[in-house]
């Protein structure tokens, strides 16, 4: 029944989504505590470091949810026949970002979970783009003027 899938599909969205809220305010909230210790006068090097760590942060939240959808495939039997958690996990991380190689899939009427997947995948990283957008900014608010 393709309401049961809707259903399921919708709920892990809402579990990502969640992750993913966490990992930015914590991500602020590190951001934040960083900013407001002075920084060394050449600011190239630490700008570039806190940057880089802003991306790490966001990609490891990225990794979570991906695992979140992966820990569905490989425990739902009906779902598919993977064979092992880096299976599932490989899976889930190239559906999320949209690459979509199709050497695995998912089988019958389960394949709608993959399409949602995708769909979550869309939205995350439009928000984690948007996200270092604004990390990026008050980076470079924080340094003096040159």
């Amino acid at each position: 029944m393709i309401l049961e899938k809707l259903t399921i599909a919708l709920l892990v969205m809402f579990v990502c989504t969640f992750i993913h809220a966490l990992f930015m305010i914590v991500g602020e909230q590190l951001l934040n505590k960083r900013l407001e210790r002075p920084l060394a006068t050449n600011r190239v090097f630490p700008s570039a470091v806190l940057i880089w760590m802003v991306i790490m942060w966001m990609f490891l939240g990225i990794c979570v949810e991906a695992g979140v959808w992966a820990a569905l495939y490989l425990f739902n039997p009906a779902i598919t026949n993977l064979p092992d958690a880096s299976t599932a996990f490989y899976f889930s991380l190239v559906t999320y970002t949209t690459l979509g190689y199709g050497d695995i899939v998912l089988t019958g009427d389960w394949r709608v979970l993959s399409a949602i997947q995708a769909v979550n995948g869309v939205i995350i990283f439009g928000w984690t783009t948007a996200l270092i957008i604004y990390f990026i900014q008050r980076i470079y608010k924080a340094e003096p003027p040159h």
